[in-house]
């Protein structure tokens, strides 16, 4: 690259923030119509210049920049003599660029602490909005099973826990409320299993404690009536359920 090549790489990005004067913005645009390679450094800078208008709002620069920009400005002199106000040309323009590439990066990094923090609360409030829409169709399903003549109750009981499952022998469904579940750990769930007359398990689902009410209600979903079996447990289980039960029993119940 030519000395001129060098000296109009310095100044594309006051060229791309339109900081020139005339002259010397003729003269760059003249050179980069003949250098690939400042032609490319200019895209370069321009995309920056056109992402600063779709930023965050405007914050304040950390205070690594400003400290920079303060030593640069202290070692070029400071204050002011008589009426005389020093310009932004008392900063070389490689100065320039460096510390708008440096906000620019900076601004970046809060935008995308922005958007994370964004996600973060949305997928918490549709957590919420669906865990409260399943406790409104399990609240549901139990005033409507109370209403069935045949409906049953049985008791469910464990070391700590307790609770009750109430059900329609004819339907393929019930609903467990269970009080004094214990804590088990982020990769292990409750799993439910109906037991048929021949000791046979079959899993009705899987959930987990709900810390935000004094008890946890679970719907349970199954291919038959209930009247096919003659008991129900629950036991801890892994994050993915078990085809059969393998960890401690914490419920239990025969109808």
């Amino acid at each position: 690259m030519t000395a001129m090549g060098r000296h109009v790489e310095s100044e594309l990005g006051a060229y791309a923030l339109g900081a020139l004067e005339l002259q010397e913005a003729a003269r760059v645009d003249a050179h980069v119509r003949q250098c690939r390679r400042c032609r490319l450094s200019l895209d370069r800078y321009q995309a920056i210049a056109e992402g600063l208008l779709y930023g965050p709002h405007p914050l304040p620069p950390p205070i690594s920049v400003r400290a920079e920009l303060t030593k640069r400005l202290g070692a070029r002199g400071s204050g002011f003599a008589g009426s005389h106000r020093p310009g932004l040309r008392a900063i070389s323009l490689p100065t320039v660029t460096g510390l708008l590439v440096m906000a620019v990066v900076a601004l970046s990094l809060v935008a995308l602490q922005m958007q994370t923090s964004l996600r973060r609360v949305e997928d918490q409030v549709r957590a919420a909005q669906e865990a409260q829409e399943e406790r409104a169709q399990v609240d549901g399903v139990s005033l409507a099973l109370l209403t069935y003549p045949a409906r049953q109750v049985a008791m469910v009981s464990g070391d700590r826990a307790y609770g009750t499952f109430l059900f329609e022998p004819r339907l393929p469904m019930g609903v467990l409320n269970a009080w004094g579940l214990p804590e088990v750990g982020s990769a292990q769930v409750f799993q439910i299993w109906l037991v048929r007359p021949d000791g046979e398990r079959v899993s009705a689902g899987l959930f987990v404690r709900d810390a935000d009410a004094p008890f946890t209600r679970v719907l349970l979903n199954i291919a038959e009536p209930v009247k096919g079996f003659v008991g129900l447990g629950v036991t801890v289980e892994p994050l993915d359920g078990s085809p059969a039960p393998t960890g401690p029993k914490v419920l239990a119940a025969d109808f």
